[in-house]
């Protein structure tokens, strides 16, 4: 069983210019600035389980070589191809001109940035809240109800006074539309990273036309620029559950990706490391959201995490945890 963990945090500090064991100081700068710039340990950077990030350019910091010696950065920016550089303990420093690039029609990508945001449509949160014993679960169609209601009020008041926000009322015509945007939404969540996605050298956009076309109708509808949908799971063990588990621990880490990225740059940590994909879970929640451009079916954001046990029944703790896991729009 896989432990109850997906983020952690090294914010680990040194000298300028100071070099001990295989550490080593090193200057990074691109031309544009901001490019987020990952770390690793072979040339193979297409495919990772965990990912360590250095930061935005420009950056100086130490670096940790290892008994290889060497180090690939992998550097990336919306609108630019994606940069991989090797890099030895006597580099020092690099700057990195990085190339535009073009999209399908031949028009130069634009800088990451949300569109002007008036109206958000919230798509009810398909939460499940499942009770867990030794041999069995069961699904709790009270409890996910409440779980359901508290995050759309507790949304809706987070968001009060910036953003108007329109629930889908799941008529005849919202439904099939919902269960199109769904499908991709939810791969979407699956599969993107949310530290990265605005750094994509091409903006993401849902996998198929159907759910497209369903985006722009339910914004035409319902005369909202975007739409927010929220899914997750929360598995309460029973008490001979518990029992039944003694030996097999679990730490949950309360955060999501998004809010322990924002929290690592506040704190000048020196790396941010995480798992790309969530891992499974005994006990706890697991909420995922995504923000979807009605126009052109655009995935504008995306972010996900664990947490513990959360009662729904007290706003205070609701307010808190959407204030994690909506880290980023509030700042856009």
């Amino acid at each position: 069983m896989k432990r109850f963990i997906f983020v952690f945090f090294l914010g680990i500090f040194y000298l300028a210019g100071c070099t001990t064991a295989n550490k080593h100081f090193l200057k990074v700068d691109t031309t544009p600035s901001d490019a987020i710039v990952s770390v690793h340990e072979t040339s193979d950077v297409s495919f990772v389980q965990i990912r360590q990030i250095a930061g935005t350019t420009p950056f100086e910091k130490t670096f940790d070589f290892g008994k290889t010696g060497q180090l690939w950065l992998e550097i990336e920016r919306r609108g630019y191809a994606p940069y991989v550089e090797k890099v030895l303990p006597e580099t020092g420093k690099i700057s990195i001109n990085l190339e535009k690039i073009k999209d399908k029609n031949g028009k130069y990508i634009s800088d990451y940035a949300l569109p002007e945001i008036n109206r958000i449509l919230l798509a009810r949160p398909d939460i499940k809240i499942i009770q867990r014993g030794f041999s069995n679960e069961k699904f709790s169609e009270e409890k996910s109800t409440i779980a359901q209601e508290e995050l759309i009020k507790g949304i809706c008041n987070y968001v009060s006074g910036k953003y108007e926000v329109i629930t889908v009322q799941s008529s005849d015509i919202d439904k099939p539309l919902l269960r199109s945007l769904w499908r991709d939404v939810r791969s979407a969540m699956e599969m993107l990273d949310p530290i990265r996605l605005k750094y994509f050298a091409q903006p993401p956009f849902l996998e198929t036309k159907s759910s497209r076309k369903a985006a722009r109708k339910l914004g035409d509808i319902y005369k909202t620029e975007v739409i927010l949908l929220i899914t997750g799971k929360q598995n309460l063990e029973t008490a001979g559950m518990v029992v039944g588990k003694i030996g097999i621990t679990a730490a949950g880490t309360a955060s999501s990706y998004a809010g322990g990225y924002s929290r690592a740059l506040s704190r000048g940590d020196s790396f941010f490391v995480y798992n790309i994909y969530t891992p499974n879970f005994a006990e706890g929640t697991n909420l995922n959201a995504a923000l979807i451009n009605c126009s052109n079916g655009e995935i504008l954001w995306i972010n996900k995490g664990l947490w513990g046990r959360i009662p729904f029944e007290e706003p205070d703790t609701v307010k808190n945890i959407i204030t994690d896991l909506l880290d980023g729009i509030s700042q856009n």
